[in-house]
């Protein structure tokens, strides 16, 4: 008997593995099984069974049998079996890691490749004069291995003491002084179990019978105020008691120690959880609810476009949704964007559903994902708040998927498996028959061309909650600001006025600037030389905190030279502005107001993020600068005024979406202003005002910025007219990469016809990144099935002529072609 097991590794096949027959009729479609893989050994999940081998498959006499089932049942319900299969056939991506997505992290048994010193390394190590002589390195290493049964690479550097260089590990694996071995590391997570206490149930006894001391009389009076058990760690730091005065009260029997389960809570930093607040539905969602429900009462797929200007009350129509859900016992899935989104919606479901509500984010432990996994698999959560990942969380009865800003590029993974949450929300709704909203102020062109099409039903929220008006946005041209002004500061005169005028009347601001950093890169003056990663084709960006110079791609850090390092000048140049300058700027010029920065460099703790936010929240800041990170979701009465810096600067980039991202942008910073009692106003400095992208932005027009854009992406031949794939080669050999991208053109070539349309081969935009030379071809079809027929073609005869399709890269609707 064989199973077919796909593993997690960035491979598009499967393998074949021999199951012993008693096994083989309990095992089930996604259950984890232990298999030997090359020299290493990893665990697998089973994609099918076979009394005999597929024709073509390797020979039976080269098939491996399988180590061990991991699991009595499978993990994997098949609902979720069919999504992995469809995710991974449309993406072109690994079956065998979008199946590991689905899971909790770490779960995994994997090897681990160590070192160990051999009889002949002994004799070396006692017998220098057999033997040729040993480098110091060599006998260093040899030393630290020797008495010891076998390290990994990191134990024995720090064994060492020093960097351990391969070359001097390969000298002495060829003079057979040292092996490798390949170890299983059976460490997986697990439920966490914590020491806890508690009065026994028959203490009572005990207790009139035995003498306590002062001490342990008090310890007795307080664990009798408390309900159940208690962690013996919090126990002990709240009233100051050894170890020994517990289990002293343990042996006479008053008190109970064990270990039990502890849930690792990702929501315990929320604090307070204020009760639910009544809000009144208005009109407009009222008659979009009437709606929604029309459509679900008939129990079919159906995919609805929440089409609603920013602060309009979208989230409201999503509780009142999951609230009708809950009371016909029915699950619902919340997919956000952005990880900083989702403790403020959690807060506010929570408030309103209680402990029905579940997070899945990457920012959550390892822990807390286990635990708030398997209370979803247990159908202890009824409702999920996530982010992309969460698509695929385990609910058993989910008919209700939100995705809230479904515009959001940041819901398609860029890195393998490649897949985008949205589309693969779409297909698990219509898998389970369930409704689908895709929520959004500045839908994806897609989206809106779908429901103009009538592929999505359409509903309209064109006015904001208690008829608040939307901002007044004011374009300011820059080319004139710098004719006129004599200080040439990045903030424009009518940004600084404005700032000072909100702060004197007590109200506060948000300012965007969407590039981290001090300087954007520094410029040699005498060759005119900027200092680049030495990983990627990209300029260095100067951070003033760290006094580095950093990459953003690749985390490559360098310190500040003191001469160009081409010319050794010393003329060098800090140009560009980043948040941190910006930051610097305000802080001078408004002395008094307490200003703040959000954006990747100062959310690196955990709990940073939703602390700064809550500080703006309850206004203990002023004024709150950041990059994209402040424009998603957020809302701050007091705010009314928001300045956006630079708005124009992504409209540069080679790409088709580059007007549509920057729409977005700028649409969604503009929203946070005015939400409260008190009018907005939005200030935007460019150097193009002239764009149609910015004049759209300042009439709040999205359907004029829509039918100027379809007409481009029409007699482009971009989407939603065609499919398109980014066929992306990565190595770091130059010649390799270049060989390879030729052979895939030439080969796509082949199929150029009035449906196929070819760009390419071509450097990448960015042409090397993180050491690896990148390489691009765009493949346009008319049809999704043309489109994956001719890339799957491709490949195929790619392999045939010796390309290695580990370096190749498919992007399927890629949201950037970068």
């Amino acid at each position: 008997m064989f199973l077919e097991v796909a593993l997690p590794l960035p491979l598009q096949q499967t393998f074949y593995y021999r199951c012993l027959v008693p096994e083989f009729s309990g095992i089930q479609l996604g259950q984890r099984v232990l298999v030997p893989f090359s020299s290493r050994k990893l665990t697998g999940y089973v994609v099918n069974k076979h009394v005999q081998l597929p024709s073509d498959s390797p020979a039976e006499t080269s098939i491996k049998e399988v180590i061990d089932v991991l699991d009595n049942a499978t993990l994997i319900s098949s609902e979720l079996f069919r999504l992995a299969q469809w995710v991974s056939d449309y993406y072109f991506a690994s079956l065998g890691e979008v199946l590991k997505a689905c899971l909790p992290p770490r779960i995994n048994f994997r090897s681990q490749k160590k070192l160990s010193i051999t009889s002949k390394g002994m004799e070396a190590l006692g017998d220098q004069g057999h033997e040729p002589s040993l480098s110091p390195a060599e006998k260093n290493i040899l030393h630290v291995l020797a008495g010891r049964e076998s390290l990994n690479s990191r134990q024995l550097e720090k064994l060492v003491g020093s960097r351990i260089k391969e070359s001097d590990l390969r000298k002495l694996a060829c003079r057979n002084f040292v092996q490798f071995v390949q170890l299983v590391d059976e460490k997986v997570l697990s439920e966490k179990l914590q020491l806890v206490i508690a009065l026994r149930t028959d203490s009572r006894g005990a207790l009139e019978q035995t003498k306590l001391t002062p001490l342990q009389v008090s310890v007795v009076r307080a664990l009798e105020t408390r309900a159940g058990p208690v962690l013996l760690s919090e126990f002990q730091r709240e009233h100051k008691v050894s170890h020994s005065t517990l289990q002293s009260l343990e042996r006479k029997g008053i008190i109970r120690l064990w270990k039990d389960k502890i849930k690792r809570d990702p929501m315990k930093d929320l604090g307070h959880i204020p009760p639910p607040k009544s809000r009144d539905l208005t009109t407009e969602q009222r008659q979009a609810l009437e709606n929604i429900d029309a459509t679900a009462q008939s129990s079919n797929f159906a995919a609805v476009l929440l089409h609603g200007v920013t602060g309009s009350g979208k989230t409201e129509i999503y509780l009142n949704l999951i609230e009708r859900m809950l009371q016909e016992e029915k699950d619902s899935l919340i997919l956000m964007p952005e990880i900083g989104l989702t403790p403020r919606v959690v807060q506010e479901f929570r408030s309103r559903l209680g402990h029905d509500v579940a997070i899945l984010h990457s920012g959550l432990s390892d822990g807390e994902r286990f635990d708030e996994w398997w209370r979803i698999k247990r159908g202890e959560a009824k409702v999920v708040v996530g982010t992309r990942s969460a698509v695929f969380a385990p609910l058993q009865n989910l008919k209700l998927i939100v995705i809230d800003e479904e515009h959001d590029p940041s819901y398609k993974q860029q890195e393998s498996p490649r897949y985008h949450a949205r589309d693969a929300g779409l297909v698990r709704g219509k898998m389970l028959n369930a409704l689908v909203i895709l929520g959004s102020a500045t839908p994806a062109v897609e989206t809106f061309y779908n429901a103009r099409s009538g592929k999505y039903q359409y509903i309209r929220l064109a006015s904001r909650v208690h008829s608040r008006p939307l901002p007044e946005v004011k374009l300011v041209n820059m080319r004139m600001e710098f004719l006129e002004a004599e200080d040439r500061s990045i903030l424009s005169k009518a940004l600084r006025t404005a700032i000072q005028d909100r702060l004197d009347r007590n109200e506060q601001i948000l300012i965007l600037l969407n590039r981290r950093g001090f300087s954007a890169f520094v410029l040699c003056r005498s060759c005119g030389q900027n200092i680049q990663c030495r990983n990627c084709s990209i300029s260095l960006t100067y951070h003033k905190a760290k006094n580095i110079l950093l990459c953003h791609y690749c985390a490559y850090g360098q310190r500040v030279p003191k001469l160009c390092p081409r010319c050794s000048s010393e003329h060098l140049y800090f140009l560009g502005e980043g948040t941190e300058k910006l930051e610097a700027l305000l802080e001078k010029n408004f002395p008094n107001a307490k200003v703040a920065r959000l954006d990747r460099d100062s959310v690196q703790k955990k709990g940073a993020h939703a602390r700064i936010l809550s500080q703006f929240q309850n206004r203990e800041l002023d004024i709150l600068l950041g990059t994209q990170m402040i424009s998603k979701g957020h809302d701050f009465p007091n705010v009314t005024l928001v300045g956006i810096l630079s708005a124009d600067h992504t409209l540069s980039f080679p790409d088709f979406h580059a007007a549509e991202r920057t729409f977005q942008l700028l649409s969604q910073m503009s929203g946070r202003a005015g939400r409260g009692d008190f009018p907005g106003e939005v200030i935007i400095q460019t150097y193009y005002p002239e764009h149609y992208c910015l004049q759209f932005v300042a009439l709040h027009d999205y359907e004029g910025f829509y039918e100027k854009e379809i007409r481009f992406r029409k007699f482009m031949h971009y989407p939603p007219f065609t499919a398109v794939a980014n066929i992306l080669v990565r190595d770091r050999n130059l010649e390799s990469a270049a060989k390879s991208i030729n052979c895939l053109g030439n080969l796509a070539n082949q199929y150029t016809a009035e449906h196929l349309r070819i760009l390419g081969p071509t450097f990448s935009p960015l042409a090397r990144l993180k050491s690896e030379h990148r390489f691009q071809l765009i493949i346009k079809a008319r049809s999704r099935a043309r489109l994956r027929a001719a890339v799957r073609e491709c490949l195929r005869l790619g392999a045939e002529q010796g390309v290695d399709l580990r370096k190749v890269h498919i992007d399927i609707d890629p949201v950037s072609l970068m």
